[in-house]
């Protein structure tokens, strides 16, 4: 499970990666607005900040109810 969810993460990381490229490339003629633009930033972020516990992402759930 571990290597599934390392996979799954990196997958992510890397799609992140090619559409913040693209979005570069086409400069203003971009579709992705502001928002969409930090949560692609956030997604590798979050990534490099995992790296630094052991390579698992530190996950934790929490429930106000």
């Amino acid at each position: 499970m571990i290597s599934n969810t390392n996979v799954m993460l990196n997958n992510t990381v890397e799609l992140a990666k090619k559409q913040l490229e693209a979005h570069v490339q086409r400069g203003a003629n971009s579709t992705l607005s502001v928002y969409e633009v930090a949560r692609l930033m956030d997604t590798i972020r979050f990534q490099k900040g995992a790296k630094k516990f052991g390579g698992e992402p530190q996950i934790v759930g929490f429930s106000n109810n």
